[in-house]
């Protein structure tokens, strides 16, 4: 459940963070936001096709922890190797 809820969630703010970007993309803050959202809900999204796909019930927890993990790994990852 709380997948869900952070998956919608995300949706949500990153529509808002979106609307943010276009009126200034150069905020740091803007891109980080949207970057990290865009990361987060992606792989969340992922998950629930990997579990649609019938993995069993003992794997949802994992893959939910791993969604979350290897958001903040690719987020550190990405920022760091910025171009500007």
């Amino acid at each position: 459940m709380w997948a869900w809820l952070i998956q919608r969630a995300a949706a949500v703010l990153l529509l808002l963070v979106i609307a943010a970007h276009l009126v200034n993309p150069f905020r740091r803050g803007v891109q980080a936001a949207l970057l990290a959202l865009a990361l987060l809900h992606g792989l969340l999204g992922v998950r629930s096709l990997v579990l649609d796909s019938g993995v069993p019930l003992r794997w949802h927890r994992a893959l939910f922890a791993a969604a979350l993990a290897l958001s903040v790994v690719l987020f550190v990852v990405v920022w760091s190797w910025r171009w500007y």
